[in-house]
């Protein structure tokens, strides 16, 4: 990607390393890094550094000004993919609990 049509404030969506297929928002340039933002574990003030090369760029974007942490995960809720409605251990815990109250102890 080029790093020209990146610019802050866009939502850009993460194809390597561990945040693949995360929306992120881009918050600064940093000579060759993009600057990026979640709102949860990348907050505005502790951006993460990516190489703009493991980005793709979307069409939306976000005012910076005024924006916070809390507001831009409500911004990117819509484009981040589900999670599990439960983990393997809770429904392993909630099985036993039905077969508790079935009585099949």
């Amino acid at each position: 990607m080029q790093t020209q049509s990146c610019q802050p404030g866009m939502i850009i969506r993460v194809t390597a390393g561990r945040d693949a297929g995360r929306f992120l928002l881009v918050t600064a340039y940093d000579g060759m890094d993009l600057l990026l933002a979640d709102g949860e574990s990348r907050t505005l003030s502790k951006p993460k550094r990516k190489n703009p090369k493991h980005v793709q760029a979307t069409k939306h974007m976000l005012e910076l000004e005024g924006l916070t942490d809390c507001a831009l995960r409500r911004a990117l809720k819509p484009f981040q993919p589900e999670k599990p409605a439960q983990t393997r251990l809770n429904q392993t815990h909630k099985e036993v609990i039905v077969d508790v109250e079935a009585g099949c102890n």
